[in-house]
């Protein structure tokens, strides 16, 4: 069921492969059914192969894809999306950089509440800053891989002199409570790798083939 351009992007298989495709024009079924050619036609163990994309309703779409291409061999897959995926890595070896195995991913809520107990410790009054507007701004900073160092250096003006002040102590309650935030899922698994070559090295041979779908987020 796939067109000749969806056959020849499936089939490849040889080097890295970039497919350029609009809204509903195919990527999911490019990618599902490259993942089957590769363990059907080709015998890659399933085992060895990850898929990662975006939302969670695109992920369950890719893993439900995926059982009805290859039965019970697609739960030895990696598929999940971006943030899944990190989350596992630091499960496994986050203990590395003294992020515990069992740590909480805290949601937008947490996070308001974190931010809000945190400007009250630095005494930064919520009148002038908005804790939603501070929250953004560590978000954003760890959205370009800026932990609280890289954001110091990066700092610029006044606004961000408070954000720096906030986002120190906003660490170090999230530490104290042995969680993560959505964003740290990204950037802690980047220093994992970073400062570990030998972890990254250990992904990088199970994963012989790494499918990233919404390859721009």
């Amino acid at each position: 069921d796939l067109n000749p351009k969806q056959r020849e992007a499936a089939e490849t298989i040889d080097g890295p492969i970039l497919i350029i495709a609009g809204p509903g024009s195919g990527k999911t079924r490019v990618i599902t059914h490259r993942i089957a050619y590769l363990v059907r036609t080709c015998g890659v163990t399933p085992y060895r192969v990850a898929a990662v994309t975006f939302t969670n309703g695109a992920a369950r779409e890719m893993r439900l894809r995926l059982h009805h291409l290859l039965g019970p061999s697609a739960d030895e897959l990696t598929a999940g999306t971006f943030h899944s995926f990190c989350a596992m890595i630091l499960r496994r070896d986050g203990d590395a950089i003294g992020l515990d195995r069992s740590f909480a991913i805290y949601d937008d809520a947490d996070q308001i509440e974190l931010i809000k107990r945190s400007m009250k410790e630095v005494e930064i009054d919520p009148k002038r800053f908005a804790h939603r507007a501070i929250l953004s701004a560590i978000s954003s900073a760890k959205s370009q891989l800026l932990g609280v160092e890289g954001f110091a250096m990066r700092r610029e003006t006044y606004f961000d002199e408070i954000v720096l002040r906030v986002y120190e102590r906003y660490e170090e309650l999230l530490s104290q409570s042995s969680a993560t935030d959505f964003d740290d899922l990204l950037l802690k698994a980047h220093f994992l790798f970073d400062q570990f070559p030998e972890i990254a090295k250990k992904y990088q041979d199970r994963y012989v083939h790494f499918m990233i779908d919404e390859f721009q987020d």
